[in-house]
């Protein structure tokens, strides 16, 4: 949700001392940064260039919250949002972060939806900001803080909200503060329970059954819950060991169920975290019957026409070429691949090859939305996640980039070729004539064979060594000698 340019001017509406506003006098001043509007620049994936967010934006934009208009406190939100999102260092933001913290629960308390749900979103932005640790997948003192103090308010605006907007952003928030500040896999699982009692399935939560049942919840909120609990799926298993034999048989029949939903993004949501509950080897108590099915739906939608979930036709290619993934994982193990391109300089790039990682991948460039790149680049935790190594091929003259390619095209051309004619050969194998003959066959004369040939017999009656000299080449033996050739023996 990147602020408008007009609300990156820092130029508050009715702030203390407006001559519109309520409250100060005409000595007061407003609250401005300059002069001349700040413009805060967001990150350009295709620019490598990121303009660095200036400390006092951010505190402008503290001071701001603590106005009582709630039109000042939401523009200044949205200011802040967007500087988050721009990437502001834990180091400048570190001795701030508790009072931003307690300015999002106020808004989240007293303000406006969209000012909730800007400030939902900037306490998930503050979390991945402060989350890159020390290395090892550890976590700053700061992001713990933060999921501990919002997470009362996130886990119930999922679980007993009805309004959906607040809902939405909540859920992402949640995930979000989860991944960064989680200290146990207990805090992870708490989590994922509330998004899951509280959204997915809402009859299985304590307490939870009327609320949820009585809520019209969307297929958007649907399926970024299924989204945000992947996510954090991937999380658990990835930073601490699972019990032996653990499963999630039930949450997959659910899934499983989903896939069958009128919304495409349900069912993409869907299909993704089943790939990952796979991947994870927590479907392995599943009955084989189940997992036929299973496989025969996924086959189905990575095929399927336009007619199921006409309402959305723009994303029927982007559900095709995800089920045809997992339709190839489960069929015979083939994993995802993607790469991002991490600058405009093409030097590094990030690159994942597992389900686990590709969910992680698409929910933080969902949720960062403009700012991924930014975050990309600067964030330590991206760091911790991801792989992201250079790219050889980037950093070669253009002749050698040429070689490369062609090298490359040559390899794929070669192994298709060995894949093609390993699939002949075992399609035609009752039809292809033995290599070797077997031992016991029984040799026949038919065609004459050179001298060399190791299968020649000698006519009892001659002596070779006792013939005249061979004739010229262009005379031809007397018929007699003619009849004397070696034969070839074939064996039947």
């Amino acid at each position: 949700m990147a602020p408008s340019g007009r609300s990156l001017g820092m130029d508050f509406p009715h702030a203390r001392g407006d001559k519109k506003g309520a409250g100060g006098g005409k000595s007061q001043k407003r609250l401005v940064a300059h002069e001349k509007p700040i413009r805060v620049r967001i990150s350009n994936p295709e620019k490598e260039h990121v303009c660095r967010v200036p400390t006092d934006i951010v505190e402008l934009c503290i001071i701001a919250l603590f106005e009582k208009r709630g039109s000042t406190r939401e523009a200044a939100m949205e200011i802040l949002v967007g500087a988050l999102e721009g990437f502001a260092h834990a180091e400048e933001i570190r001795d701030k972060y508790t009072t931003i913290v307690s300015r999002c629960v106020f808004s989240l308390k007293k303000g406006s939806v969209k000012e909730a749900c800007l400030a939902y979103r900037a306490v998930g932005i503050l979390a991945l900001t402060l989350g890159g640790g020390g290395g090892g997948g550890d976590v700053t003192a700061g992001s713990k803080d933060i999921l501990a103090e919002a997470f009362p308010f996130l886990a119930k605006t999922v679980e007993a909200s009805h309004n959906m907007a607040r809902v939405l952003a909540a859920i992402d928030s949640l995930a979000a503060a989860t991944f960064a500040g989680a200290d146990g896999n207990d805090e992870i699982e708490k989590s994922m329970d509330a998004i899951w009692s509280g959204v997915i399935d809402p009859s299985s939560g304590p307490g939870s059954k009327l609320a949820g049942d009585a809520r019209n919840t969307t297929p958007q909120v649907l399926a970024a819950a299924v989204s945000a609990w992947a996510f954090l799926l991937t999380a658990v298993h990835e930073r601490y060991e699972a019990e032996p034999g653990e499963s999630c048989k039930d949450n997959i029949v659910l899934l499983a169920n989903l896939l069958d939903d009128d919304d495409r993004a349900v069912r993409m949501a869907a299909g993704e975290a089943l790939a990952a509950c796979v991947e994870l080897k927590l479907a392995h108590d599943t009955a084989p019957e189940d997992m036929e099915a299973l496989k025969a739906t996924v086959s189905d939608l990575a095929t399927s026409p336009a007619c199921k979930g006409a309402a959305d036709k723009r994303r029927l290619a982007d559900q095709k070429d995800i089920f045809r993934q997992i339709d190839a994982f489960l069929e015979c193990g083939e994993s995802p691949r993607k790469s991002v391109r991490t600058s405009s300089s093409r030097q590094n790039v990030l690159k994942v090859t597992t389900w686990t990682k590709l969910l992680q991948l698409n929910f933080l460039t969902r949720f960062l939305g403009n700012g991924f790149h930014s975050h990309l680049q600067h964030n330590p935790l991206f760091d911790e996640t991801f792989k992201i190594a250079g790219d050889e091929v980037e950093g070669l003259s253009a002749r050698k980039k040429k070689l490369s390619r062609r090298w490359k095209e040559k390899k794929w051309s070669l192994e298709l070729r060995r894949n093609r004619d390993a699939v002949w050969k075992a399609k035609n194998k009752f039809g292809l004539p033995e290599e070797e003959p077997e031992s016991d066959t029984k040799a026949l004369m038919l065609l004459p064979a050179p001298a060399s040939h190791h299968h020649m017999l000698l006519p009892v009656h001659r002596q070779w060594h006792l013939l005249p000299p061979a004739p010229a080449s262009h005379m031809l033996p007397p018929v007699e000698q003619q009849q004397q050739q070696p034969i070839l023996l074939l064996e039947y």
